[in-house]
């Protein structure tokens, strides 16, 4: 009982602080983490919150626990999108672009109009050294996009993702 007190303190707190800085996702990833787990301890269901750590996770390079975190979640909904993209960058990150690829084609048969998913089609295949698949799916990407915004956090995406992976 005490625990669940002290969770619940935690949260009321936490959600002050992140409603005075807005969104939990523009603090720093480290107090995202500590965020996201309070969330979880009070509904451990949540797959939308498990997608979100995992990507606090994936950005820290603690690749292992976002892998965890996102197998959560697609053990019990094989078809979540943000899971299986998020499942693919985890790979890419770690240079497994052909495990990535499977992950990445169960995602563009639920959404092919996600310009992200292209971006990581781009860089699984730029991986395996397939040039032309891997410009073609570029291309693909920045045609979904709309703005010079958008385009930026393309290159964003890649430089991430193209980053050195976790040790």
């Amino acid at each position: 009982m005490l625990k669940l007190i002290l969770a619940l303190f935690l949260l009321a707190f936490s959600a002050g602080v992140a409603s005075a800085h807005g969104d939990i996702s523009t603090l720093p990833d480290s107090v995202q983490i500590m965020q996201y787990k309070m969330l979880l301890y009070m509904d451990a269901n949540d797959a939308e919150t498990k997608n979100k750590l995992a990507m606090a996770y994936f950005r820290t390079n603690q690749l292992d626990l976002a892998a965890k975190e996102l197998e959560g979640v697609l053990a019990k909904d094989k078809n979540n999108f943000d899971s299986l993209d998020g499942m693919a960058i985890v790979l890419l990150k770690q240079k497994k672009a052909e495990d990535a690829l499977k992950y990445l084609e169960r995602a563009l048969a639920i959404n092919d109009k996600d310009a992200m998913l292209h971006v990581h089609f781009s860089l699984a295949y730029e991986q395996l050294g397939q040039s032309d698949p891997a410009a073609a799916s570029l291309k693909k990407a920045e045609s979904l996009v709309s703005s010079p915004d958008k385009l930026a956090t393309i290159q964003q995406e890649i430089k991430l993702i193209k980053g050195s992976p976790a040790k």
